[in-house]
């Protein structure tokens, strides 16, 4: 955590202490998805984006909360859950510097449930994430008709409580 602004600081301070190790594999939904999801609306808030810089445990603890939000979307069919995990996606994207194959994973998850979600579907806020709303348009405009849950590594399977997606980032 790298930040002068107190307000980032303690978002980030949170984002980056807020869930255990095994968050990933907790019951969907959990009440840390919620308390987490608070933090995330918070980070889209801060000012300078430029400080909310999240240390390796942060930023997969948004990963694997973009996992579980498009798992919930598979479950539910609700935007909702779709929009949550492209917020969580539009903090990650702020960072200087991150791997882009782990981005195009995560996009390739969100699509994959807002695919799934009955037609007509609604669209995401490019004035509330304009990140991500650029990186979803160059993943539609590159599509192919490969399949893409084998060339970007995740699986859909089922857990005790409904379906769930399992990533490899």
């Amino acid at each position: 955590m790298n930040t002068e602004n107190p307000q980032s600081a303690e978002v980030v301070r949170a984002i980056e202490s807020l869930v255990p190790d095994d968050y990933g594999r907790m019951p969907i939904p959990c009440e840390l998805d919620e308390e987490l999801y608070e933090q995330i609306k918070r980070a889209l808030i801060c000012e300078p984006r430029s400080e909310l810089l999240l240390n390796q445990f942060g930023f997969d603890s948004l990963l694997q909360f973009i996992e579980r939000k498009s798992s919930e979307c598979l479950r539910e069919a609700e935007f909702e859950y779709c929009q949550q995990a492209a917020q969580a996606l539009e903090v990650l994207l702020f960072q200087p510097e991150y791997d882009e194959h782990v981005i195009e994973v995560a996009l390739a998850l969100i699509q994959d449930s807002y695919q799934r979600l009955k037609p007509p579907r609604p669209g995401f806020d490019a004035g509330a994430t304009p990140l991500f709303c650029a990186a979803w348009d160059r993943l539609n405009s590159q599509q192919t008709s490969e399949n893409q849950s084998g060339v970007h590594h995740f699986r859909l399977g089922e857990d005790q409580d409904g379906p769930r997606y399992t990533c490899y980032w």
